[in-house]
Formats: C-alpha cells, sequence, structure tokens
C-alpha cells in the first residue's frame, strides 16, 4: 500500500463545517501550499541529471529524487532554510530521504560569486553515493527551477553518476539537494568530494550567471552492515542476481547484476532490469536507481531503498525485464566528425518491435539479524 502524506490524510477527512476552526499558519505551511500549487500546474518536474563514462564500462546514471519539509528555521543572510530538505523535496512521495537529515553531517559552508550566495547545509555519504543539501541566495531572480552548472567529483572512483533538484522557497532564494553515486564496487569508507560550479542558467531564459563557486569536503561513511547474497533467477534468456545488500541506519543499497543471453541482444536494442522490495511483515520499499556499469551483456546495478524495518527477516524481490526496440523517438545520438560535423548515429535493425516486459519468479533473501 502506498503511503500518504499528511496533507493527503487530511484531505480524504469528511468534516462538517461548524468543526473547523480558523488558524494562522506558519511560513513554512504558506510556501509548501505555494510549492505544491506550482508543481500540480507543472506538467513535468524538471530534473537534471549527469553521468560520467567509466574505463571500458558502459556507464548509466539516473537518480530520481522529489517531500516534505519540517521547518524554517533562522538563517544567516535571511535564506528561510527548510529545516529538512531531504523530506522537502522528496515531498512525501517516496519516503527514501525520511531519515537522512538525522544521520547527515552539518556543513554550512558558503561561496559567493557575482551576487549568488550558495551554501552546502548538509552532507552525507552513505557508502555508495554522497548526497549534499544547500541553499542559494541571490540578488536576482533566477526562475522558479534554476539550473547549477556542476556535477559532484568523487575522487579514486571510476566512473559516477548523479542528479541534482532545486526548489524555491522564497524571493530569489532557494534549496536543493545534488547526488553524486560511485559506480565502481570498491568499499571506501572516507570520500573526498569536489563540487565546482561555474553557471546557473536562469529558468526560462537563455541567460547565465556565470561565477566561482568551488567547495571541497571529505566525508566519512555512515555505519554498515553488508550481507552477501548471490541469489538469482533467470527466465527468457535473462539472469538476475543479488550479489550484496548494505544496510545504513537510514536505508538500504541492494546490488544485483544483469546477464542477458545472446539471442536476446541480437533481437533486443535493449534490455532494463528492475527490482521491487517487499518484506515479510507486507512492508513495500521505494527505491532510487544509483546507476550500472559493464558490458553489454553484463550489467552491474545497484538501487537504494528506504529504511528497513528492523523486525522483518525476509526480503522478497521481484526483478521486472523490459525489452526494448529502439526508435528515433526513443533513442539517438551524433558523432563528430574529423571536420568537425556531427552526424546521426543509424540505429541497427533488429527483429524486436516495440516494447515486451515480464517478470522473474521472487528472490527471497534471508536477512541476517
Amino acid at each position: 500500500m502506498k503511503e500518504k502524506d499528511i496533507y493527503q490524510l487530511l484531505n480524504e477527512m469528511d468534516l462538517d463545517e461548524i468543526e473547523v476552526q480558523e488558524m494562522e499558519i506558519s511560513e513554512f505551511d504558506t510556501a509548501k501550499v505555494k510549492k505544491e500549487v506550482k508543481m500540480a500546474l507543472r506538467k513535468k518536474r524538471k530534473r537534471h541529471g549527469w553521468k560520467m563514462k567509466a574505463a571500458a564500462a558502459v556507464v548509466i546514471g539516473g537518480l530520481s529524487v522529489s517531500a516534505i519539509g519540517i521547518a524554517f528555521p533562522a538563517y544567516a543572510g535571511n535564506v528561510p532554510v527548510i529545516g529538512d530538505i531531504f523530506r522537502f523535496l522528496d515531498n512525501g512521495r517516496t519516503g527514501i530521504y525520511d531519515n537522512y537529515q538525522e544521520y547527515s553531517s552539518t556543513v554550512n559552508m558558503t561561496k559567493e560569486s557575482n551576487g549568488v550566495k550558495i551554501t552546502i547545509n548538509d552532507a552525507i555519504y552513505d557508502g555508495k553515493t554522497v548526497l549534499l543539501t544547500y541553499s542559494i541566495e541571490s540578488e536576482q531572480d533566477l526562475g522558479e527551477q534554476p539550473h547549477i552548472g556542476g556535477y559532484l567529483d568523487i575522487k579514486e572512483t571510476s566512473g559516477g553518476s548523479g542528479s541534482d533538484q532545486i526548489s524555491k522557497v522564497g524571493e530569489n532564494q532557494y534549496v536543493g539537494m545534488i547526488t553524486g553515486s560511485r559506480l565502481d564496487e570498491k568499499d571506501l569508507d572516507n570520500v573526498k568530494v569536489k563540487w565546482k560550479v561555474d553557471s546557473i542558467s536562469i529558468d526560462g531564459t537563455e541567460e547565465k550567471v556565470k561565477g566561482n563557486w568551488n567547495f571541497s569536503l571529505s566525508l566519512q561513511a555512515s555505519d554498515n552492515e553488508v550481507q552477501l547474497v548471490d541469489q538469482g533467477k533467470e527466465q527468457n534468456g535473462v539472469n538476475v542476481t543479488i550479489d550484496k545488500i548494505t544496510v545504513t541506519p537510514m536505508s538500504f543499497i541492494v546490488y544485483y547484476d544483469q546477464l542477458v543471453s545472446k539471442e536476446i541482444l541480437d533481437k533486443w536494442h535493449g534490455v532494463d532490469v528492475e527490482i521491487e522490495i517487499k518484506d515479510d511483515l507486507g512492508n513495500y520499499y521505494a527505491g532510487d536507481g544509483n546507476g550500472g556499469f559493464g558490458i553489454e551483456n553484463h550489467m552491474h546495478w545497484s538501487q537504494t531503498f528506504k529504511k528497513l524495518d528492523p523486525d522483518a527477516t525476509k526480503l522478497i524481490i521481484t526483478p521486472t525485464v523490459r525489452l526494448v526496440e529502439y526508435t528515433s523517438e526513443n533513442h539517438g545520438g551524433v558523432e563528430i566528425t574529423a571536420d568537425g560535423e556531427t552526424k546521426t548515429i543509424a540505429i541497427p535493425t533488429k527483429e524486436g518491435k516495440g516494447r515486451e516486459e515480464f517478470q522473474l519468479d521472487d528472490i527471497v533473501v534471508d536477512l541476517m539479524k
């Protein structure tokens, strides 16, 4: 059953008019309502993603974020910072980040350039992904959702993926969260991170504010326990194996492999595998993909899920396989010739048409206690 936030629950209550008493509302609730109305009017919410290629591997990036906030404490420079930016940007839809604030480190590092102040508020590294929340105070309006020109550079890694999301919370005032996931499988207890921002694109225009907002920090990994699993299922030429599960105080990360037969690769352009997870108590877990790496027939993926119920003893993991035909509408690319001209890369013809989808049998994992 999908969880509902407090606003959804209140909306479904059957109240008589005489039961309702008018009350003053806080600055947070005012901003919350404004944010929800703007999101409802916007057909598609912008999300900026990035990816870096690892040597000799295909790298596919993708994280999604979006929640409820807690408070608007006072902040130097009069920026109304949300008490819990992690949850505010998730807007109660997934619950993945509900416990991140509790285990994050306060940074409060500010850089100013060309009339714009950027402050890193909190930071956390779960052993796979670095997450930074930040706030912006600008002398000019940057639009509803400006784009930050810069990604997280995690040192001593062979590749990475990530995303950035930002929301306007006041006049020329914004909060956001940027993430970066390591695509290698090294166990790094400490990471050095650089975030170099060289421009901010003003939403709805071609204008940019150029400047230098450069941050460097070192982060310790959250406490975690690793359980090796090595359990898999195979069907129709696709094998999915759960490699390991890492449990942290605020989430858990599932690492899995996707092995595809030559017959399937010859027939279809793309093969995607997603996993859904529930436990033996009936809890369903929302997750965010961290990207993956590998070669065409053998990919390594990971996905981060919300906090694990401490009373759960089993995880029931259901892989879903999607076979996809590439067309000019859903896929494409260009190459640059020696003369500097661009040339469209042709999509090879394959037998598989449209899209097919099927589920593998459940993979049941007994959790270590």
